[in-house]
């Protein structure tokens, strides 16, 4: 059988506590996605013909933001980029690849220093000048 002689009373205790501990758990959330919204709170109260769904679709959660990106200035802006399709179908080959180009190109095996404020012109131009110290010469073939 399933249980037979080499299986141990614990492991088999084990196995049934951890599926009772998954399906308290599944069932607290199908409780809170199908928790019941009063009568004068939903959407649809005033559409004689119409249901809203009031239920959160956990799917679409991951694609949900709190605020726009820095270069938006507005929720409608935000939304009007995303509905601009980007592939080559609808645009031009030039503004395809402006669109899909990455922001910033460093070659591989570059590099990059880590970021400090200057606080004062002063500290800007020490900066400088240790950055340039710090480049290694080329060498000369």
């Amino acid at each position: 059988g399933w249980g037979g002689d080499g299986v141990k009373d614990h492991e088999k205790s084990r196995s049934t506590l951890e599926i009772s501990y998954r399906s308290t758990k599944q069932r607290r959330l199908n409780a809170l996605m199908t928790a019941e919204v009063p009568a004068e709170k939903r959407r649809d109260k005033n559409l004689d013909h119409v249901i809203i769904s009031e239920r959160r679709n956990r799917k679409a959660a991951k694609y949900l933001i709190e605020k726009q990106p820095y270069q938006f200035t507005s929720k409608e802006q935000y939304e009007k980029s995303l509905r601009q399709p980007l592939g080559p179908d609808w645009n031009t080959s030039l503004v395809h690849k402006k669109a899909i180009q990455k922001a910033v190109v460093v070659k591989t095996g570059t590099m990059i220093d880590p970021i400090q404020k200057p606080t004062s012109k002063r500290c800007k131009a020490n900066m400088v000048a240790k950055a340039q110290a710090a480049r290694p010469e080329r060498p000369v073939n």
